[in-house]
């Protein structure tokens, strides 16, 4: 448990010329060094210079520690404005820190912080490692509750710990520590390339541009934490010229209507992980939804919406594309008679999925068990290898959670459905202004309604309502 902290103001035993004395705040809270010298550990309080001398005469000592009335008759409050400013700066800035890395600061960091708060200095990262303000990140960010602004979910947790777990290895790697006050542009560029080489030695091969992409801007967001934080980065990370750019793999591939009959007529009550595979495909192939929809489905209710006097079956739902969006949108979804089918054997309710990564790996799991063996031409482009690479691959080896939006796409433009009622249920431009009862939701209600009519007047056997 850290100590709470207590202080005093004192004058400087020797005058100036003019017989005044320099003001310092002292700040006791519990920070110790050990004294090789003597074997044992001394409590060192910080000591900063308030940069104001005072006479004696005109000094109120404890408990009260302020320039007495006769001084602020004479010469105003200004002074005793300034060691409030102080104290309450001082108190401020050791709270933040012990919030935000669980530990008391030593007392450089501690002025410095005090420093920069009273506009004495530039902002600085009183070398920070990243390693060390990640996983602090990440345990604070995960232990807000759902509604508190900036939480992290598990999934997000875990993807930014694989992430410190990097840093980790590249900082013993090179037996240093990376901070955010020395990083260089230089070792910025040789971290990506380090974790790329580690990658080729662990797997046989590098990582590929899109997820060295992603790792670029998980690396962006935690600076940009840091930066929120007032904490000095020694880079301008955000330019252009420290991006790293995304490549998709080239390849097409998605579920035709024969294949998802199979999928639907398919057992998995033996297999938790098939039956999880086999629910999020239809889900996703009959509503269009990202992974990101996919994993919150499980909190929306099935509802029923009434279109000039007849009643449909749909679900409205945030669109969130990535965490990164700053608008979040919304569409209602018609719900297609696949998807009815699954709602009808889980008591009207959307299952709830595993993580992201495990919904990649049991969909190619399940798919190579159904042996979707069709063979697909592949253009992968791997990070700092220059030719991409020409591979033909199995469609289950390929196949993930956004294919079964290509799926839902793909199947409606094979049967004609026309864009404009395609469009506004997978890529929709009405914001989320709120999704509450008295919301007006007639626009949303009627692109739904336009594409459950264009489905019904086509001959499929499951893209119908």
């Amino acid at each position: 448990m850290m100590k709470k902290p207590t202080h005093f103001f004192n004058l400087e035993s020797k005058p100036n010329k003019l017989g005044e004395h320099l003001i310092f705040f002292n700040l006791s809270y519990g920070y110790k060094t050990y004294n090789y010298k003597l074997n044992k550990f001394n409590y060192v309080p910080l000591r900063i210079s308030t940069k104001w001398n005072l006479k004696k005469e005109y000094w109120n000592d404890q408990p009260i520690y302020r320039a007495n009335q006769t001084y602020v008759k004479r010469f105003g409050r200004d002074l005793n404005v300034l060691l409030d400013k102080i104290e309450k700066a001082s108190y401020d800035q050791l709270s933040y820190f012990r919030n935000t890395f669980d530990r008391d600061p030593s007392t450089k960091e501690l002025k410095q912080l005090i420093e920069e708060k009273l506009n004495r200095t530039s902002k600085a990262s009183i070398h920070i490692g990243i390693v060390e303000y990640t996983e602090k990140l990440i345990a604070k960010r995960t232990s807000l509750s759902n509604n508190e602004l900036g939480h992290w979910d598990t999934s997000t947790g875990n993807q930014y710990q694989a992430v410190a777990n990097r840093l980790k290895r590249y900082d013993t790697y090179n037996n240093s520590t990376l901070t955010f006050g020395d990083i260089t542009e230089e070792q910025y560029w040789d971290y990506f390339k380090t974790i790329n080489n580690f990658h080729m030695e662990d797997n046989g091969n590098y990582y590929t541009q899109t997820t060295m992409n992603k790792e670029f801007r998980s690396i962006r967001a935690i600076f940009n934490c840091a930066k929120e934080e007032n904490i000095k980065i020694n880079i301008d990370y955000s330019k252009k010229s420290l991006k790293i750019a995304t490549n998709k793999s080239t390849y097409e591939t998605y579920l035709n209507e024969e294949q998802l009959s199979v999928i639907i007529n398919t057992d998995t009550s033996h297999s938790q992980e098939f039956t999880h595979a086999k629910n999020y495909i239809i889900l996703s192939s009959f509503t269009g939804l990202r992974i990101g929809d996919m994993t919150h489905l499980y909190e929306l209710k099935p509802e029923i919406i009434v279109h000039d006097s007849k009643k449909y079956h749909c679900f409205t739902t945030k669109i969130r594309k990535s965490n990164e969006n700053v608008e979040e949108l919304i569409t209602t979804i018609p719900i297609l008679k696949p998807v009815k089918m699954i709602l009808e054997l889980n008591n009207n309710q959307f299952p709830k999925f595993t993580s992201q990564p495990n919904i990649r790996k049991v969909i190619k799991k399940f798919l190579k068990h159904l042996k979707f063996d069709n063979e697909t031409i592949t253009k992968t482009k791997y990070y700092l290898v220059d030719e991409p690479k020409i591979e033909k691959k199995k469609q289950h080896e390929l196949f993930g959670p956004h294919d079964c939006r290509r799926t839902f796409i793909t199947n409606l433009k094979q049967l004609g459905i026309q864009n404009d009622a395609i469009e506004p249920i997978t890529h929709p431009k009405i914001k989320n202004v709120s999704v509450l009862d008295g919301y007006d939701k007639s626009t949303l209600n009627d692109r739904a309604v336009k594409l459950i009519k264009q489905v019904n007047s086509k001959k499929s056997k499951l893209f119908k309502y």
